[in-house]
């Protein structure tokens, strides 16, 4: 049915965790405008990944636990380590702690009894890297009687005061991992492609579409997650490393958390050689460039649209309005009407285009533009709230969110949720002393080179200030307490 989230409608992905940006590139790269068209599944999947890669904290998850133990790890001792939510290669900031205990869970798959040759994560008397801690070495296996292994018992090897390995093992591989004491459980929905085929009408005579269902389109299982994840509100949406995007969904409550799988990493239905090893730096600049050529050859998707709507797109673009704002504006007039009624109260195309393309529609999943709770107008009051510093996009998401069940004005449920953005510099202060004070290695670690560090205290600033900390100025207050 439309209803079902492994159906690709545009309500289905939201629900999943596609962003409007996303279909958007998708849209224009598919050429696909307001006729029936087709286009590969494959190349929607890039454009999810493309947009998710940006906007998607990594974080650790364990889908199909295997027990370990490490042996050498003092009993009931805990160290929270750093973890960035961002590898090097997108300028974002922010980390959180990562529990590190004796007893941990990794992937079943991590491990090899007898591992092939160009396996290298764990195996008995093989080392590994765990993500954002310790070298950990497998010196003995567990199994039941019926040969099931049940767990490992592992070495790990001690940093030393700079922070360098110590094991002089130097693996190649590294895996996720979550400390089992520790770990927050999870309703994980594997979701995958309905179908097993490209077009599932190719059917011999007296055949049916249903002859290409795939019966591993949903997966349930239970997920073992790190700490952080507790608090992920509806909507959020992380990469679970080595694992795909998910997003936490509506079914969600603060006793049982479900996420929904928005993608894989990587092609899972290309070969078996691109599935298992991933893609090479020449393998991935040849993607990059077909999709270039994809692109040119289909050409400018305004130049599609037909005479009303093209005339719509000049309208709004004029204003100031990015491409994809425009292009949806213009091809849907109900939602043209709702961002004219809110940049009457406005007055900014370019600031608020974006809230009624992304955010409106997220909050309003099938509800009719007209039955929504809070008005053009209502937007328009949040949306200067943000500018003025009053709030933060965080915080007028959730806002938002509350106007969409309540109807109640942004600026009454600012201060009845206490949702107001902290930017004073003598509130701040003494948070970030309080901070600095807590971490007294980390603050000699930063002060010795290591100002990657900086992010991991602008998250435990938020975290003190419950996120209501104005994080830019979070981040040039700590720039110079630590200078």
């Amino acid at each position: 049915g439309w209803d079902d989230p492994r159906m690709p409608t545009v309500a289905a992905m939201r629900r999943r965790g596609v962003t409007p940006e996303a279909l958007r590139a998708f849209w224009e790269s598919a050429g696909i405008t307001k006729t029936n068209s087709r286009a590969e599944m494959a190349q929607l999947e890039y454009a999810i990944r493309d947009d998710l890669n940006t906007r998607a904290p990594r974080v650790l998850a364990i889908l199909d636990p295997l027990k370990v133990t490490v042996t050498n790890w003092p009993e009931n001792e805990v160290e929270e380590l750093e973890g960035g939510y961002w590898p090097r290669d997108i300028d974002r900031e922010g980390s959180r702690p990562v529990p590190f205990g004796r007893t941990l869970y990794i992937e079943r798959d991590d491990f090899r009894e007898d591992p092939p040759k160009d396996y290298y994560r764990l195996a008995p008397g093989r080392a590994v890297r765990l993500r954002h801690a310790y070298v950990l070495r497998c010196d003995e296996v567990v199994k039941d009687d019926a040969g099931e292994v049940l767990e490992l018992k592992c070495t790990y090897f001690p940093r030393d005061e700079q922070g360098h390995d110590t094991s002089g093992l130097n693996p190649k591989g590294t895996i996720h991992w979550v400390s089992a004491d520790h770990a927050v459980q999870a309703e994980v929905r594997l979701y995958d492609r309905l179908f097993r085929v490209p077009d599932p009408d190719d059917v011999p005579e007296g055949g049916s579409f249903l002859d290409h269902l795939n019966p591993d389109s949903l997966r349930v299982v239970t997920g073992y997650l790190e700490p952080s994840l507790g608090k992920a509100q509806v909507g959020d949406r992380f990469q679970f490393e080595r694992q795909g995007y998910f997003v936490v969904d509506q079914d969600s409550t603060d006793g049982h958390l479900v996420f929904n799988r928005t993608v894989t990493l990587r092609d899972s239905w290309g070969s078996e050689e691109e599935a298992t090893t991933g893609e090479s730096a020449e393998e991935k600049a040849a993607r990059k460039e077909r999709q270039r050529q994809l692109e040119a050859e289909r050409g400018d998707p305004v130049e599609a649209l037909d005479a009303d709507a093209r005339a719509a797109y000049d309208r709004v673009a004029s204003l100031g309005v990015s491409q994809g704002d425009a292009l949806l504006l213009a091809q849907d007039p109900l939602l043209a009407q709702f961002f004219d009624d809110a940049l009457a109260a406005h007055g900014d195309a370019a600031t608020v285009a974006p809230w009624v393309t992304n955010e409106v529609q997220r909050v309003r999943k099938d509800t009719p533009l007209a039955d929504l709770k809070f008005a053009a107008a209502d937007l328009a009051a949040l949306v200067a709230l943000v500018d003025d510093g009053t709030l933060s996009n965080r915080a007028a998401k959730q806002v938002l969110d509350a106007m969409a069940e309540t109807g109640d004005a942004p600026a009454d449920i600012v201060e009845r949720e206490g949702l107001r953005q902290v930017s004073d510099t003598g509130t701040l202060g003494p948070v970030i002393a309080e901070v600095l004070g807590r971490f007294p290695d980390k603050v000699a670690a930063y002060q010795g080179g290591k100002t990657g560090l900086l992010g991991f205290f602008v998250g435990q600033t938020m975290r003190a200030t419950g996120g209501s900390a104005n994080p830019a100025l979070v981040k040039e207050l700590l720039a110079e307490a630590l200078s």
